[in-house]
């Protein structure tokens, strides 16, 4: 399993409206949340079979809003991921106003895996998960790379 060699992450569009009713739910409590996708690989990609909206806290801070998912849950999601035969490939998050990649979200991401993505949708996904502000980073050695637009949207697959 290489997945800084995968040439594209696919996705259904039934995963991906079911990601903006999470991410629109949350946000209209004012909360952050995330989303994660499973998948397989397949030749050259990443073929997402499952989403995940692991059990977390949302935090309303002084200086933000935070997300926790607890150690506990990330190992019932590792048992998850064995007993099905899939992986941790993409993770999916939203920000109340601008889409970017916090200081929290590259010292405390999900995904660990090089290669693998991390989207963060703008205004808790009012707009839906395409809106203009959604950005995407891939994990490299040195850290999370942004995305620019085109290369996002060739590497994201979205099927009917």
């Amino acid at each position: 399993m290489n997945f800084e060699t995968l040439k594209y992450f696919s996705v259904s569009s039934d995963l991906i409206r079911s990601t903006e009713k999470e991410l629109k739910t949350a946000g209209k409590s004012g909360y952050e949340l995330f989303v994660l996708w499973t998948g397989t690989i397949s030749q050259e990609g990443f073929v997402t079979r499952s989403m995940h909206v692991p059990r977390q806290t949302s935090y309303k801070l002084n200086a933000g809003l935070c997300v926790r998912v607890d150690g506990s849950v990330l190992h019932e999601l590792n048992r998850w991921l064995y007993e099905h035969q899939e992986f941790l490939g993409v993770q999916i998050h939203s920000h109340p106003s601008e889409a970017y990649h916090s200081d929290t979200d590259d010292a405390y991401p999900i995904v660990t895996t090089l290669g693998g993505l991390s989207i963060v949708v703008p205004d808790f996904c009012q707009g839906g998960f395409f809106s203009p502000g959604t950005v995407a980073y891939r994990l490299q050695p040195n850290g999370w790379a942004e995305l620019g637009p085109s290369t996002f949207r060739s590497i994201l697959h979205v099927d009917p």
